[in-house]
């Protein structure tokens, strides 16, 4: 099958009426290979911090965390030693580079899921705090054993000592109901929803629905396949092998994203939807950049003080 094609968007001022019409311009494959995960980019990155980074500001936070916790007879859990293994766009832009289908199936590796959801939380990882901790974690109690609970509870202090001298940035004309941190992620978010009704978009999803049709397998769209319920509920790391069936579907799926290109597409018109956002929100964008900087400096900083105890 040929590569399919983003058209340019060339203004038509000063052209005759017997011009050629402007050439396509070719979208750069984006394979399914492990060896495509540095490039499953996108423009808003450049104003985020790296996975390592954000490891560094979540492993701060959690230090500070445990060492308010401890000053109320609390234990609160350790942070991550390490960041994802996995690209945090891998999802967004339909990549199964990291699953090595032909053994694992949809499922992945043992922790794939895991791993996945924190490379697209930025290395954040639930924290379970019991309900008994709630009071002082949160601050619904201003005194807990006899001492003053800090405002908002130890997580608003960690905040504020991850803000000091941060820039304060008003998100609210972009989106009021997002915090300023998490910022260039709701962007992200709002360009692949506006992606997502591009036409582009959704002839690349018809060609590899056409593609999965001619080898036996009817679904619209990869969510389809990867959800379906023959094996969407076998849990991750399974130790029990994958289905033939599943193997079967999966090995056809990376084969027909290969051949239409699906995520090197969706990154041409994601990036180009991020671009506009970008252009549009500018100074929101680069105050949160700003912000988040100045986090994993504090970060640093906190990481380089001596423990509690």
């Amino acid at each position: 099958m040929t590569g399919l094609v983003l058209s340019a968007a060339l203004g038509a001022v000063g052209c005759e009426a017997t011009s050629a019409p402007p050439r396509p311009v070719p979208v750069p494959r984006l394979g399914q290979s492990p060896g495509g995960a540095a490039e499953l980019v996108l423009p808003l990155d450049g104003y985020e911090l790296t996975p390592a980074e954000n490891l560094t500001v979540h492993q701060a936070n959690i230090r500070l965390l445990r060492d308010c916790m401890a000053d109320f007879g609390l234990t609160f859990p350790e942070s991550a030693g390490r960041p994802s293994r996995y690209p945090r766009h891998a999802t967004l832009l339909y990549w199964l580079g990291a699953q090595d289908v032909q053994k694992y199936g949809y499922g992945g590796p043992p922790g794939f899921a895991e791993e996945m959801a924190a490379a697209a939380r930025r290395e954040a990882r639930p924290i379970a705090v019991p309900e008994s901790q709630l009071p002082v974690f949160s601050g619904t109690s201003s005194r807990v054993s006899g001492r003053a609970v800090p405002s908002e509870g130890c997580d608003g202090q960690a905040r504020r000592r991850l803000h000091e001298r941060a820039p304060s940035v008003d998100f609210s004309t972009v989106d009021p109901t997002v915090v300023p941190e998490r910022g260039i992620q709701a962007l992200e978010s709002r360009a692949a929803d506006q992606a997502r009704t591009d036409d582009r978009y959704r002839s690349v999803i018809a060609s590899w629905s056409g593609c999965m049709q001619r080898s036996g397998h009817r679904y619209a769209d990869p969510d389809q396949a990867q959800g379906d319920p023959r094996w969407a509920s076998r849990p991750d790391g399974a130790s029990a092998a994958p289905s033939a069936p599943e193997v079967a579907v999966a090995l056809a799926d990376r084969g027909c994203r290969d051949e239409v290109n699906l995520s090197g597409v969706l990154r041409s018109v994601i990036a180009e939807r991020e671009e506009q956002l970008i252009q549009r929100h500018r100074t929101v964008v680069q105050q949160v950049s700003t912000l988040l900087r100045t986090n994993l400096h504090n970060a640093a900083r906190i990481l380089d003080e001596p423990t509690v105890g």
